[in-house]
């Protein structure tokens, strides 16, 4: 299943929020469902953050966790200065 380039930066924020904006801080893939909204009984899709780990913004951990890379902390943080324009 093909994720949105959308979806993605909003992943990437919440694993930014979740980490503190530090890269090398492991987050559960349940933590990020949540920060995005999506409940224990989601039906959806189990999130993949696979797409991130492509572009090089995040890497995965022991026992299905996620961190970001230092190019996604510095991909989150021009994000939020762009948005904050």
């Amino acid at each position: 299943m093909t994720v949105s380039r959308r979806d993605l930066l909003h992943v990437l924020t919440a694993l930014s929020d979740l980490a503190g904006g530090k890269p090398g801080i492991l987050v559960t893939i349940a933590a990020i469902d949540e920060a995005i909204g999506r409940g224990r009984a989601d039906m959806r899709t189990p999130l993949n953050l696979a797409s991130l780990a492509t572009d090089g913004l995040a890497e995965p951990g022991a026992d299905g966790t996620w961190s970001l890379t230092e190019a996604g902390a510095q991909r989150h943080r021009e994000d939020e200065d762009y948005a904050g324009r």
